[in-house]
């Protein structure tokens, strides 16, 4: 296949260019957005979080009681934790030294120097752009609804950008190049994201299924083989009923790719490769708002990875696809046209 340099892409820069837009941009239309990408903030290309206060908090599903208490406090006291010793930060969660040595293992650190260090950088980060996030209360006015959802969603985004490991979405890119198949499976909010994917990976001629109904997930997997993949999507990684999905689909030889919280799930533990998402949720948590952004995003990901993979195949299908859709346009008003005339 040929292609220009400038078009060749590495898993990293596309990682990094789906976080900064969001919704990657269509390249068959590219040049209506030369003024958008230049638009794009300087600061998102060089802010960093570390995503230490998500980890943190999601931790509290499953650390031991012991290490939850220094958990809770980390949380609670944010900037007084970096200006701690082990023993400051031990007396004053009521917890053991040990205890804080092997939470800050748990997360993956060599010690508490080095979770301290990583959690000071996320706090300027997060003073420096304002991504504290605020909490919204009944009588809140428009604006900031808007502001909070918004820096809300950004830092989802840039949490979850630090929590997807490169050499996973790596693999995760791979399943999908091999793939015959790809199968997306999802339930409730999460399902509208498996129909992102499917209806993206369709528009360039990959053969896909993304199912509301649950049985038909389970017949679609059942119909998988070795050469086939899937992608299973469930924030908290305990849907059953993805659950029963992923192990059909590994029973037939498919490989199977996680979209799930940064967690010890069931659905984490079983599938081939995880491909953490960060979300800022509160009350208004069933409606996986932030969630669903990152989770989105993550589709957008692997869809550009494959994309540029297969560059000028996709290329030509996505003119096929975008003709025949305006063809359908102009039909559609045509008739429209017509029907007003016989009316008028």
């Amino acid at each position: 296949m040929s292609h220009d340099n400038t078009r060749i892409y590495t898993i990293s820069h596309i990682l990094k260019f789906c976080t900064n837009i969001n919704h990657s941009i269509d390249f068959l239309f590219q040049s209506e957005y030369d003024g958008f990408e230049s638009a794009i903030p300087t600061h998102m290309e060089v802010l960093s979080l570390e995503g230490i206060l998500y980890k943190v908090r999601e931790s509290l599903d499953y650390v031991k009681p012991s290490e939850k208490a220094v958990a809770e406090y980390i949380l609670k006291h944010p900037e007084d934790t970096v200006t701690m010793s082990v023993n400051q930060l031990a007396r004053a969660s009521y917890a053991s030294s040990s205890a804080v040595m092997r939470y800050c293992q748990t997360l993956g650190y060599h010690g508490f120097k080095e979770f301290k260090l990583k959690l000071s950088g996320d706090l300027t980060v997060i003073h420096l752009h304002d991504l504290e996030q605020e909490l919204l209360s009944p009588g809140d006015s428009i604006d900031k609804i808007m502001s909070v959802i918004t820096n809300t969603n950004i830092q989802s985004l840039y949490s979850s950008l630090q929590l997807i490991q490169q050499d996973q979405l790596t693999a995760a890119h791979e399943y999908l190049i091999q793939a015959n198949k790809i199968d997306f499976y999802g339930v409730g909010s999460s399902f509208l994201i498996a129909y992102d994917g499917m209806q993206k990976f369709m528009r360039i001629n990959k053969t896909c299924t993304a199912y509301s109904d649950f049985h038909m997930q389970k017949v679609s997997a059942i119909n998988l083989n070795k050469n086939d993949a899937a992608v299973a999507i469930s924030y908290s990684g305990e849907t059953q009923n993805i659950i029963d999905c992923v192990k059909i689909a590994q029973s037939r030889g498919a490989n199977v790719i996680a979209i799930t919280k940064y967690a010890d799930t069931r659905l984490s533990a079983i599938a081939d490769t995880v491909l953490f998402v960060a979300a800022q949720e509160d009350e208004f948590r069933s409606a996986a708002m932030s969630s669903r952004i990152a989770s989105l995003n993550v589709i957008d990901m692997l869809y550009t990875a494959y994309a540029y993979e297969n560059y000028d195949a996709a290329l030509s299908h996505l003119n096929q696809t975008y003709e025949i859709v305006q063809q359908s346009k102009r039909e559609e008003t045509k008739r429209g046209k017509n029907l007003d005339n016989r009316n008028a």
